[in-house]
């Protein structure tokens, strides 16, 4: 350990306050939008997902226990220092390398009189676990942050002019495999004659002749249209007739 006396480790990276409600949010499935996707908020969860879960080396370790052994009654000497070193790297060296904080040294000496004294590897391991899974929960919502964000910066797909010729060129293929004539878009599609209501009054009346159970909806049908015909005959001027009446009697 006195080999790397002088070493000093990086401090573990720790969300921003502004990171740290965004991450919560995306832990909790709020809806996020273009908005809460600033440039800055997204640079920070970038470094976060890519450096905050990679495991420490083993000089960062030996860094921070050489710290603890001053801070304890029964640090180790330089005799076992060493060893020690080796055993923590062995149990505790898969640990993201942010645990290896002064926050996770000062939380071990105040857990009363036990962080008086030195800790044994499987005490180590269990007092950082839960730092760690705090590390690695904040690693997987910045890495959706930043899913969200490449998301949003995406163009939205648009549909090019060779697509629709291959796909107008299939349903070509697919009307010529089913004997289906070819549309003409410059022919005028042809106009269907609509029967007029003499027409379709003597048509309701055949039916009527034919089938007389139909009358409970074709009877009312009948009177619609004999009234409709009856408003079209043209009405002769009042005055005249009365003029032809008073001429025939004379």
């Amino acid at each position: 350990m006195n080999a790397i006396a002088t070493y000093q480790p990086t401090p573990g990276h720790k969300p921003s306050p502004d990171l740290s409600a965004l991450l919560d949010a995306v832990r909790s499935n709020v809806p996020v939008t273009r908005h809460d996707l600033t440039p800055q908020r997204v640079a920070e969860a970038r470094a976060l997902a890519a450096g905050s879960v990679q495991p420490a080396t083993p000089e960062v370790i030996a860094a921070w226990l050489k710290k603890l052994a001053l801070l304890v009654v029964n640090g180790p000497d330089a005799g076992r220092a060493r060893g020690q070193a080796e055993a923590m790297v062995e149990i505790c060296g898969e640990l993201p390398a942010a645990v290896w904080c002064p926050e996770t040294r000062k939380a071990w000496c105040q857990r009363g009189d036990n962080g008086k004294f030195w800790p044994a590897p499987a005490e180590l391991y269990a007092h950082l676990l839960p730092y760690a899974e705090r590390i690695k929960r904040d690693a997987m919502a910045a890495h959706r942050v930043v899913t969200l964000a490449e998301h949003a910066a995406k163009p939205r797909a648009t549909i090019s002019a060779e697509e629709r010729a291959a796909v107008a060129a299939q349903m070509a293929a697919w009307r010529k495999q089913m004997g289906h004539p070819e549309p003409r878009r410059d022919a005028p599609q042809p106009v269907q004659p609509q029967p007029g209501v003499s027409e379709r009054l003597a048509e309701y009346r055949r039916q009527l002749a034919a089938e007389p159970e139909a009358g409970v909806w074709l009877s009312p049908l009948i009177a619609k249209l004999e009234a409709q015909v009856g408003r079209n005959v043209p009405k002769e001027p009042r005055g005249l007739a009365e003029s032809v009446s008073k001429a025939l009697h004379r």
